[in-house]
């Protein structure tokens, strides 16, 4: 078994340019198409679609073509998220719609009030056809967590031909701001890794 860290974080900057509500070429080449739902995704599954695409399009088990989901590949790939807070952020957004009365919830929010829809974005722009689920986790390390739990998976599921780990989370802070975060990893049951960092286009 082998766990790949195959690429760096986005930076804060790198983040507000790839999850833009009006996302460049550098997001489409990453995601093969801009998803008809991108509009109304919070920030977190934009980003959690950022960092999947970023990491299978240099994992050598991955994506190549600009359009190719990993199931049309013939490759059998879950992916297991593990979070503190869940979907705190869009949780409390959509509470806010709901100040002036229950009829004006938001359903676009709804659906993403919870921490499995993230991922469940993933599975479908990337075609993961293995478990794809959530992990809440309070004391430990969140991707250790994660990375625990798929390597489970991969070891008792023969079918599945690799896994991808995942701690992400979107809460705002006591200033006033916001923290979101994504961090994925790949696990092989291959030993022969080879770890690659995507070149990131300059900012405009």
């Amino acid at each position: 078994m082998s766990i790949q860290s195959a690429y760096t974080p986005l930076s804060e900057s790198e983040i507000e340019r790839f999850i833009s509500d009006v996302p460049g070429a550098e997001t489409a080449e990453l995601l093969g198409s801009i998803p008809g739902r991108w509009g109304r995704m919070p920030r977190l599954s934009r980003l959690v679609l950022v960092e999947t695409g970023r990491i299978l399009r240099c994992e050598k088990n991955g994506i190549s073509g600009e359009s190719e989901r990993l199931c049309d590949a013939g490759k059998n790939v879950g992916l297991v998220g593990a979070t503190r807070r869940g979907s705190l952020h869009t949780d409390l957004a959509f509470r806010q719609t709901m100040a002036s009365g229950p009829g004006l919830a938001s359903p676009a929010l709804f659906g993403y009030t919870l921490p499995n829809t993230p991922l469940a974005e993933a599975a479908v722009v990337f075609g993961l056809t293995g478990p794809v689920y959530a992990l809440f986790d309070e004391n430990g390390t969140l991707l250790n967590r994660a990375e625990k739990e798929a390597a489970a998976l991969l070891e008792h599921m023969a079918s599945l031909d690799f896994m991808l780990a995942c701690a992400f989370d979107h809460y705002p802070e006591k200033n006033g701001r916001e923290k979101i975060s994504v961090t994925l990893t790949v696990l092989n049951r291959d030993g022969d890794c080879n770890p690659c960092v995507p070149e990131m286009a300059e900012n405009s």
